[in-house]
Order: structure tokens, then sequence, then C-alpha cells
């Protein structure tokens, strides 16, 4: 809802821009009059850079939000006295954002030793909910290459195939959290290779990795990132406090004690 009110006000931006300035870039689209420029469409975009794959659904979006605008005029919808303090609530909220991004505090910063130290102190929270393993898995759609991969995986041999070249992807699986098809088969014993396990699709192999128990603890190179922004996220919140604070100070500012 709130990216659709945002859409909304954008194309009451540019349509109140329309008149007010030339503009000389091609034209993407037009409902009724109204009209989509590439540079338009680059505002209704957020800025971000337009290509080949973007143009066609800034223009398919653009035109949708147009014509549920005019149909929601056509009825009077952009004057109803809700709607508008919802515009303003959220144009207000969008000030103070954007005054706060620009205006406070240089860029914020986390060292890797306050990572660490927050690990240190708080590794307990940081345990494995369930069995987990971090595995390769191989695909392919043809036996004949099924049976070579088995053959290098499973007896040991040499193969002439790019053993690379079937590897779909390496990821952290949960158990009972991955497809009930694979799930029993790679929590389901303690082999360091699970295949071939045949699917509608091919032929699939897992070579398992690691494996954790429920209750482990993670290590610091899987959470770091999570810990790094919760520290982040901290110290922003608190130097814009600080920095509201400083402003409040400079204000006369009256709050009635009956409500606080």
């Amino acid at each position: 809802m709130g990216v659709f009110v945002f859409n909304v006000f954008l194309i009451f931006f540019l349509f109140s821009c329309e008149t007010k300035r030339k503009d000389s870039s091609d034209i993407l689209a037009r409902v009724s009059g109204k009209t989509l420029t590439l540079k338009k469409a680059q505002v209704f975009n957020g800025g971000n850079p337009l290509d080949k794959e973007t143009i066609p659904r800034v223009v398919s979006d653009w035109v949708t939000q147009t014509v549920l605008l005019n149909k929601g005029r056509d009825i009077g919808i952009h004057k109803d006295s809700l709607l508008l303090r919802k515009r303003d609530v959220f144009f207000n909220n969008l000030v103070a954002s954007s005054f706060l991004d620009q205006s406070h505090h240089p860029k914020t910063s986390v060292s890797n030793k306050e990572v660490l130290n927050y690990y240190n102190k708080n590794k307990e929270s940081f345990f494995r909910e369930t069995d987990e393993v971090f595995l390769e898995h191989y695909f392919t759609e043809k036996s004949i290459f099924s049976k070579k991969l088995k053959s290098f995986f499973i007896l040991n041999k040499k193969t002439d195939i790019n053993i690379s070249d079937f590897l779909l992807e390496s990821k952290t699986v949960k158990k009972g959290r991955s497809s009930d098809t694979f799930n029993s088969f790679i929590f389901g014993n303690e082999k360091e290779v699970v295949g071939p396990i045949r699917s509608n699709n091919g032929f699939h192999f897992f070579k398992i990795l690691n494996r954790h128990k429920k209750g482990s603890i993670k290590g610091l190179d899987i959470v770091y990132d999570e810990i790094f922004q919760r520290l982040h996220k901290k110290k922003e919140r608190s130097r814009s406090l600080f920095f509201l604070d400083s402003i409040k100070n400079t204000l006369e500012i009256y709050i009635n004690p009956k409500y606080q």
C-alpha cells in the first residue's frame, strides 16, 4: 500500500511538472493526453538508470498507475479528505526522513573488533534451531552423465567429464525446510555424497561439505553480516536521537503534562 501511495504521489508530481518545463526526450507512452518521456521515466524509476530490460516494466507500471489515477479523479477520489490527510502525512514523513538522511552525523562505521566483541558476548544466541548441512548440489538431465557422476562420487573413479559443469548451487539446507523429495535423503544418513536421486527433471547428487547439529553455535563468518547490521542500526538510532535532542533544545516546545 505504501508503494502504491508513493507512486500515486509521484505521478501527481510528474503531472504538475508537465506544463512547467519543456522535455525534449523521447516519448515512451501516452494516456489521455498525459505523456511519459524518457526523462520522466527515470524519475518514475527512482532516479535509477534505465535499460532495455527496465524500460518496458517502467512503462507498464506508469500506464497502469496513470489509468487508475485518471479513473480515481473521474469519481472524485482525489478530493477525499482522508486520502488528502494520508498524502500530507506521507509527504511530511518523507521530508523529515530526508532531512535526517542529509543533515546529521557522518557515515556510521562498525569495526571488525566491535563485531567480534558482540559475537563473543552473545555467542549463545546464535545457535542453530534445527540440523543443517552445507552442500553442493549437482544435477544432470541425462542418464549417461548420471552414471559418470556416480562413478566419480560413489566409486571414486576418474571420469572424462568436467564435474564442475554439473554444479547447480552451493547452499545451506535446514532439516524440514527443503523439498520432501530430498530432505529424507540428505538428513537420513551420514554419507558424504547422497545420490543419484531421480526427479521429474533429472538426476541429483548432493555432496555434503559440513553437517551441523541442532543447538550448535554458528560461526562468526556465518553471522558476521547480521551482527554488523544490528550494530549499524543501533549506532544510527543513537546518533539520530542525539541529533533530534540537539535540535529540540534550540526550540521552545510545550507538552501538556496531563498527557505525558
